[in-house]
């Protein structure tokens, strides 16, 4: 059974003093296709993430429809939680590989490490890997269309990833000479990984892995935030407090890229994020328009720059 070489990979990571990472597609392998996340997968992920588990997800889709689909409720539940330390153990690789974003706890914001055209999603996930602690080691790449070169079928025969899961239709495909082992699931879809993210869970509180949780950051003293009302009223702001959903774009004259959830404040209509303390200008991405309302649109950009 799959699950059972998962767990039997897993232990030999542990073993080697590793940290498990999984490559997750979205679309039919995580949730169903086009479906927002819901508490459902926010509880088994955050679950796996806690239990000391790393994933990256890697999908077609863009950056701004996995942020409404995803991080959105993502980053706004671990915030609920007090559990924000743990996006630290999430990336994600998006538009087939074109863009790779990795948590930034000091700027609460995820950064962008890669930005090219065009890619794959296999592309995505070994540059992934080359940017990450040599203590990470690829646990499984999971997917639903192998048959699919553009989508999941570019990552078979790579020696670099060792186990690969397929949640959709059977595929038939020949033993690879690179040592790849590719299993078809007995159950398909979404449900089917749940319920093996939920084993591995269970499998490394048994383990119990020492996870390093990164150093809390001090926190710098308050500031008034940049509001579209008042601008930047005196010293430079930390961080920006508008009236809607969707996400902050920053950069910095170093061509660094960050993308900080809005995080709606508790029983409040205001949401904030966190500036980085060397950007130089940024914009927003709003999901809370009518635009959104025929599920057509991820939402739209704000259409202006603000420098600081």
């Amino acid at each position: 059974m799959a699950e059972d070489l998962l767990v039997s990979t897993l232990r030999g990571l542990h073993q080697q003093g590793k940290l498990p990472l999984l490559s997750m597609d979205l679309d039919d392998t995580f949730l169903p296709f086009g479906q927002f996340i819901t508490e459902t997968e926010l509880d088994g992920l955050i679950d796996y993430l806690d239990a000391g588990g790393m994933l990256t997800f890697n999908t077609l889709a863009t950056k701004e429809w996995f942020y409404r689909r995803v991080i959105d409720r993502l980053v706004n539940a671990c915030s609920r939680k007090h559990c924000a330390h743990l996006l630290g153990q999430l990336y994600w690789i998006v538009s087939g590989g074109r863009e790779i974003f990795v948590y930034d706890s000091p700027s609460h914001s995820y950064r962008r490490i890669h930005s090219t055209t065009p890619s794959t999603k296999a592309k995505g996930l070994l540059h992934l890997l080359r940017n990450l602690e040599p203590s990470v080691g690829l646990l499984a790449l999971y997917g639903d269309r192998f048959e699919d070169p553009g989508n999941d079928g570019n990552a078979l025969g790579i020696q670099e990833i060792p186990l690969v899961v397929n949640v959709g239709a059977d595929q038939p495909v020949k033993p690879s000479s690179t040592g790849q082992r590719f299993l078809n699931a007995v159950e398909k879809g979404p449900p089917a990984t749940l319920r093996h993210l939920a084993r591995l869970t269970a499998t490394l509180r048994n383990l119990s892995p020492r996870v390093p949780r990164p150093a809390s950051c001090p926190e710098p003293a308050p500031r008034p935030p940049w509001r579209f009302q008042t601008g930047s009223p005196g010293e430079r702001p930390h961080a920006v407090e508008v009236q809607g959903p969707g996400f902050l774009w920053s950069w910095t004259d170093q061509s660094l890229s960050y993308l900080g959830a809005l995080v709606q404040q508790p029983d409040q209509p205001v949401y904030t994020a966190r500036l980085p303390s060397d950007v130089a200008g940024f914009t927003f991405f709003w999901t809370g328009g009518p635009d959104t309302a025929t599920g057509q649109s991820p939402g739209h950009w704000e259409g202006r720059d603000f420098h600081l």
